[in-house]
C-alpha cells in the first residue's frame, strides 16, 4: 500500500511540475482582434514564422477578454500578445507593456469603427437608437465600445445611459450575429473584422449594413510584456517588418493585411485622448 501511495504522489507531483513548466513557456496571447482567433490555423502560421526567424519559442494562448489578455501578459511578462489599442494604452502605463509593431491594413496602420444595424430597421442614424439594445465585444474594445462612446458624447449622450440594454458578446463576430439574429438592434464592430467576416458570409450583408463609420484609429498592435529584453524585441520587430515576399504572401493570404510598421507609443495618443474625453478629463 505504501508503495502505491508513493507512486501516486510521485505521479501527482510530476504532473504538477509539468503543468508549472508549461505555464512558463513564452506565450502569444490573442483575443478577438481577428476572426475565428481560437480555431484559425493562420495564428499558428504567424507564430511559427516568428519562431523560425528569432528562435524565440511561442505558444498561442487564446483568451475571451482583454482583461484576461492583460492578466496573462502581466503574469508572463516575457510573452507577446496581439491586443487592442485601448488595452495597450492602459497596460503600457500600468504594467510597462511594450509596443512591438503595428499591422498595416489597406497599406495603412489604421482602421475604423463601424456601427451596424438591420436594413429593415426604420432608424438610420446611430443617435436614433436611444433606448434600444446594443451589443459590443468588450468593454475595453476601442472600436466596439470607446469609439461609439465618443460618438454619442459628441452628440450629447452618455453611452452608459443611452441604451435600454447592453449585451456583452465577447467577440465582434458574436456582436454581428446578435444583430443579425434580432437579439440586438445595433452594434459597434471593428472595420477589419466586419469586412473579413462578411467575405465568407455574404448573406450577412443582405440583412445588415453600416449606418455610421468613425475613425480612423491606430490599428490593433502586437505588444510584449515588461520583461522582454530589447535584444529579443529587436529580433521580433525585424521578423515582422522585414518579411520576404514568400512570408508576406502567406501573411497577406492569412490575414488580408499588408505587413507591419514600427511606431512609437505616441502613435496611440489619440486613443488616450478619446478615453480622457469620455471620462471628462
Amino acid at each position: 500500500m505504501v508503495k502505491y501511495l508513493l507512486l501516486f504522489f510521485i505521479t501527482i507531483f510530476s504532473s504538477y511540475s509539468f503543468a508549472f513548466a508549461k505555464t512558463n513557456e513564452h506565450l502569444f496571447v490573442i483575443s478577438s482582434v481577428v476572426i475565428n482567433a481560437g480555431t484559425n490555423k493562420k495564428i499558428n502560421n504567424f507564430v511559427d514564422m516568428i519562431e523560425k526567424d528569432t528562435g524565440y519559442k511561442l505558444k498561442p494562448f487564446y483568451v475571451n477578454s482583454y482583461d484576461r489578455l492583460s492578466e496573462i501578459l502581466r503574469k508572463n511578462p516575457d510573452s507577446l500578445a496581439w491586443t487592442c489599442g485601448l488595452p495597450y494604452i492602459e497596460d503600457s502605463l500600468k504594467d510597462n507593456q511594450q509596443l512591438v509593431a503595428v499591422p498595416l491594413y489597406n497599406e495603412k496602420p489604421t482602421y475604423s469603427s463601424f456601427i451596424v444595424a438591420r436594413k429593415d430597421d426604420t432608424r438610420k442614424n446611430f443617435t436614433d437608437f436611444k433606448n434600444s439594445i446594443f451589443s459590443y465585444s468588450d468593454i475595453r474594445s476601442n472600436s466596439g465600445y470607446l469609439a461609439p462612446a465618443v460618438f454619442l458624447k459628441k452628440n450629447g449622450f452618455n453611452i452608459d445611459e443611452f441604451f435600454r440594454v447592453k449585451i456583452l458578446t465577447g467577440t465582434h463576430e458574436d456582436s454581428i450575429k446578435s444583430v443579425y439574429n434580432g437579439l440586438a438592434d445595433v452594434a459597434a464592430i471593428d472595420e477589419y473584422v466586419w469586412i473579413e467576416y462578411i467575405k465568407s458570409r455574404p448573406h450577412i450583408s443582405d440583412k445588415l449594413y453600416v449606418i455610421e463609420k468613425t475613425g480612423p484609429y491606430p490599428f490593433t498592435p502586437i505588444v510584449a510584456g515588461s520583461a522582454m529584453t530589447e535584444q529579443t524585441l529587436k529580433k521580433i520587430r525585424s521578423s515582422l517588418v522585414n518579411m520576404n515576399k514568400s512570408k508576406l504572401k502567406t501573411f497577406k493570404n492569412d490575414f488580408n493585411m499588408d505587413g507591419f510598421i514600427l511606431k512609437n507609443k505616441s502613435f496611440y495618443n489619440p486613443i488616450q485622448q478619446m478615453l480622457n474625453y469620455v471620462n471628462g478629463k
